[in-house]
């Protein structure tokens, strides 16, 4: 995009800064020749952005790129302008943080420790709940202690309040003490900031009413249509936890229940967790932090097919067992199955399917499985693009496939792109650190406009 727009040659201090941008996160995740050309072109447009302005910004990012190619010489003279700018006071406005936390990055790449972590402190305390920023920050000291052979567990302190995703059982008996002594305590070794479950009667409820209780964000993921899930996974249990239900519903930070679920089934109660860790994973990498699981269960439950995935990836789970709880329900879950369906305009491979709109289509019983081989299409075939859902079905051998978005998205996929519905997007985190959706807005479809994600396989 910023090639099209024709800013590439461009003079302008804005659009050069632009341009360094881009291709230092082209180069950080790149190896070789490659990342030390790539490197090195960032940190020319920074200098040249730099160049034009009295701007700290600009010059602290070529100091560091400097550095991270291997010119510390160039590294420590880049950084030492940053200070004497800072110093003089003649540069551009900036906020309080970022000239704290550019001077502690100074000190850093100068291995000034002591100076750099007293800059650090004085940025986190002009913004305290500058996540975003802080993460920013973080991210790039990280780098630079890495590069430097130095332990990264100075930055831990400094980090935002970790994600949770929660779960646990239904059926909790009328005396809920033992339930809230051991989840508070749980919650306050994690400290969470934010929290991602659903809200059926019994321990999710009491979870939500502790995170909210302590002033963190409360996100909502269903695994069906919101009045299903209320009179499925709540009402029949009692009046008392509808009313908690809804006044939780109400405080919610946000919401995400899928329309076109209208059965609770036990894949959809899976998907629902793959989306709702997925979403913790995301908040966890944008902010720098961490994310963690928190199960209330039964001494003997079996671990879901989500919380595999999540400890497959060496993630940490605190597990509450229950002395007390009630046995599990006797309610029969529907007989559903998870399916992912991968979608071109042309046939890209020999096996694809072809739809009755002409279409080319794969199913997978394993979205993993689709999402590599989407990526696999992509790099042989850059040119097109996929659309990729993941869809729970009833158990049935007759699947239609007209009836999936991704026949509707296929058409909408940029070239060398997956497209994918959100939030179902989300859950892709869970496969992996690079398998990140990016929100790109809405697709408008007969079945209405669709909120997307776009995953670049060339960036994993």
């Amino acid at each position: 995009m910023f090639g099209t727009a024709g800013l590439l040659q461009s003079n302008d201090t804005e659009a050069l800064t632009l341009k360094g941008r881009l291709l230092k996160d082209q180069a950080l995740r790149s190896e070789g020749a490659e990342r030390t050309t790539l490197l090195d072109e960032a940190q020319q447009a920074y200098l040249q952005a730099a160049g034009g302005c009295r701007a700290t910004y600009p010059l602290i990012n070529a100091a560091t790129l400097a550095f991270l190619n291997d010119q510390s010489a160039a590294a420590a003279d880049l950084a030492r302008k940053v200070l004497a700018l800072l110093d003089s006071g003649d540069h551009e406005q900036e906020t309080r943080y970022w000239l704290a936390a550019t001077a502690a990055e100074a000190h850093l790449l100068l291995g000034e420790e002591a100076a750099s972590q007293t800059a650090l402190r004085q940025a986190m305390a002009a913004a305290p709940e500058a996540w975003e920023d802080h993460a920013a920050t973080l991210r790039q000291f990280h780098q630079i202690l890495t590069r430097q052979g130095r332990p990264t567990a100075i930055l831990d302190p400094l980090r935002p309040p970790p994600s949770l995703y929660f779960s646990g059982i239904i059926g909790l008996p009328e005396n809920e003490a033992e339930a809230h002594r051991k989840i508070e305590a749980a919650l306050d070794d994690i400290g969470p900031g934010a929290a991602f479950g659903a809200l059926a009667a019994g321990a999710d409820i009491v979870i939500a009413e502790c995170v909210i209780a302590r002033g963190a964000q409360l996100h909502v993921v269903l695994p069906t249509a919101l009045d299903i899930f209320r009179q499925t996974s709540v009402g029949q249990f009692g009046n008392h936890w509808l009313a908690r239900f809804d006044r939780l519903i109400e405080m919610a930070d946000s919401l995400e229940a899928p329309e076109n679920i209208a059965t609770l089934s036990g894949a959809a109660i899976d998907k629902g967790s793959e989306i709702a860790m997925g979403l913790a994973l995301r908040r966890a990498e944008a902010l720098a932090t961490q994310a963690i699981a928190l199960h209330v269960g039964r001494a003997s439950d079996t671990p879901a097919p989500s919380h595999r995935l999540w400890q497959a990836r060496g993630l940490p789970i605190h597990d509450i067992v229950l002395t007390q709880s009630l046995p599990p329900p006797g309610n029969r879950l529907a007989m559903a199955v998870n399916k992912a369906m991968l979608v071109a305009t042309t046939r890209l491979a020999p096996t694809m399917q072809e739809s009755s709109n002409g279409l080319h289509f794969l199913m997978f019983d394993d979205v993993a499985t689709a999402l590599l081989q989407g990526c696999a299409l992509l790099k042989a075939r850059p040119d097109h693009g996929l659309a990729l859902e993941y869809k729970t079905l009833p158990r049935t051998d007759n699947i239609d496939s007209e009836e999936w978005l991704a026949m509707l998205l296929a058409p909408a996929a940029p070239a060398g792109c997956l497209c994918m519905p959100w939030p179902q997007a989300a859950a892709m985190a869970l496969q992996g650190d690079g398998y990140r959706f990016e929100i790109a807005g809405e697709v408008m479809t007969r079945q209405g406009d669709c909120p997307v994600g776009h995953y670049y396989s060339s960036s994993h």
